[in-house]
């Protein structure tokens, strides 16, 4: 029996100290700034509406204004103890500091669940509630965003975009409402081939992405075929926890979706019990989950292998996409919004160590993709659904993996899918992972073949050293399987 991994409750002691964070840097306080000489503050509690400039709006115009002055003093914009609203969305400046860098102004709340900044109701939607912009001077250097929350209230397409950033620090920060629809809550670097929007070597802990708009669980369906394609759907719980009327989604997924030349489709019926306003959304309403419209039958040849995955939220892509992002090092993501993907690991994103990883209950997938050389320590999977994380980069690894979902839930579930073409895989290594609820339906590892049984050999290119297989008859480290070179 392997020993318990205890990283995640340390890092968690960590985060919830004023004090040295893992790469040294003190984490700061409101008077420890103000008692510093050559710092400037613009406290939001100081100014007043102009007009549809919020108090936020008016702190940041004049913030930005003195660091286009003074671009060499640190300049931190504070927040109150409480919700400010914007309505401008403007991103913050990137002012040249003359030597190829760049620099802006700075923000510190007195923690994400004291803080906020959310985007006020009837402005102009915009790209992201909070961005640092990007620029042809230089990356922006040293910037401090600590202790707040942003939401988007559902109107921008993002709350938080961190884009041409170097040596900089997030910390306890939460992004998160995206208009419904929206690529993602939080985004790091894009694909500008000039580098400009490159992010790199970023010190990020305590990231959040959410959405207030409450998701249901505990719904179970069991599809019913006839001669390959979807006839009924048995519905053998409505669910724990209410679902969204308007949001709730069903898809057929598993190891035996290969083998279908058409997919079912259909639309789960939800009965009303109860209804929230989230402004600017329509009322939502709530309840359990009593059949399902069939829209499509599909035709598969291996339904055995396939069953229904019940979602719900407000659908954005991804709660975290990082792209063209490298040398970073990042603790403690939790990603609770509906999404798709907890995370994106894409285009250009590499040599990236991340610790304590946590996909909450309803979190489909945490997929890697197009990523190299990422280190996945300690990462805690509750609840995916269909898989922890997809694999489809060429090398990185996953080390001391938890996983604690309920597969009698979530049936023919997988711990990883490595379903990418053979000749992907060139040094991809999983070592360590443990599965601590396992039940008959659980599958440790799928490839596009299907599930991959304790004898058969790795994918060409993928080391797995100390697999527990969760088949739910024994628990046994999986051998230790190198694939050849």
């Amino acid at each position: 029996m392997k020993r318990l991994i205890f990283a995640l409750f340390i890092i968690a002691r960590m985060a919830s100290a004023q004090g040295a964070l893992p790469w040294g840097v003190q984490a700061v306080s409101v008077p420890q700034l103000a008692s510093k000489a050559g710092v400037v503050l613009f406290y939001v509690s100081s100014y007043k509406w102009i007009g549809t400039h919020t108090d936020y709006d008016m702190a940041r115009q004049a913030a930005d204004a003195y660091l286009n002055d003074n671009p060499q003093t640190p300049t931190y914009l504070v927040l109150g103890p409480a919700q400010t609203q914007t309505c401008d969305s403007m991103a913050l400046p990137s002012i040249s500091l003359g030597n190829g860098t760049s620099a802006t102004v700075s923000i510190i709340g007195y923690g994400s669940n004291v803080s906020n900044i959310i985007k006020r109701v009837g402005c102009a939607p915009g790209t992201a509630t909070l961005s640092v912009s990007e620029s042809a001077n230089g990356s922006v250097t040293h910037a401090l965003f600590q202790g707040f929350t942003v939401s988007a209230n559902h109107i921008d397409n993002a709350a938080c975009g961190f884009y041409g950033m170097a040596s900089s620090t997030i910390f306890d920060v939460a992004c998160g409402n995206a208009a419904p629809g929206a690529d993602h809550e939080v985004e790091f670097g894009n694909l500008d081939p000039s580098s400009m929007g490159r992010t790199r070597s970023l010190y990020i802990m305590n990231l959040k992405a959410f959405d207030n708009v409450g998701s249901g669980g505990g719904a179970i369906l069991t599809p019913v075929w006839s001669g390959g394609g979807l006839a009924s759907v048995t519905v053998n719980s409505g669910g724990t926890k209410m679902y969204t009327q308007r949001y709730v989604r069903a898809q057929l997924v598993g190891p035996g979706l290969s083998s279908c030349t058409s997919v079912p489709t259909l639309t789960p019926i939800v009965s009303s019990l109860a209804s929230v306003n989230y402004p600017p959304l329509p009322t939502t309403y709530y309840g359990y989950v009593t059949g399902v419209t069939i829209t499509s039958p599909g035709s598969c040849s291996n339904t055995s292998q396939l069953y229904i995955l019940i979602q719900d939220g407000i659908p954005v892509l991804y709660g975290m996409k990082f792209t063209n992002m490298i040398w970073s090092h990042v603790w403690n993501l939790e990603s609770i919004a509906a999404s798709h993907y907890a995370e994106g690991w894409l285009r250009s994103s590499f040599s990236n160590s991340i610790t304590g990883e946590h996909p909450y209950a309803g979190q489909t997938i945490q997929i890697l993709e197009y990523g190299a050389l990422n280190e996945h320590f300690n990462a805690f999977f509750d609840g995916p659904g269909e898989y922890g994380a997809v694999i489809y980069g060429k090398s990185g690894s996953f080390i001391n993996s938890i996983f604690t979902w309920n597969s009698a839930t979530y049936p023919a579930s997988s711990g990883y899918d490595l379903a990418a073409a053979p000749e992907v895989y060139q040094k991809w290594r999983i070592t360590n992972s443990q599965c601590t609820n396992s039940t008959a339906n659980f599958i440790s590892i799928t490839t596009a073949q299907g599930p991959l049984l304790a004898t058969d050999p790795a994918p060409i290119g993928v080391t797995l050293n100390d697999i527990e297989n969760c088949d739910g008859t024994k628990v046994v480290d999986w051998p230790t399987i190198v694939g050849p070179p």
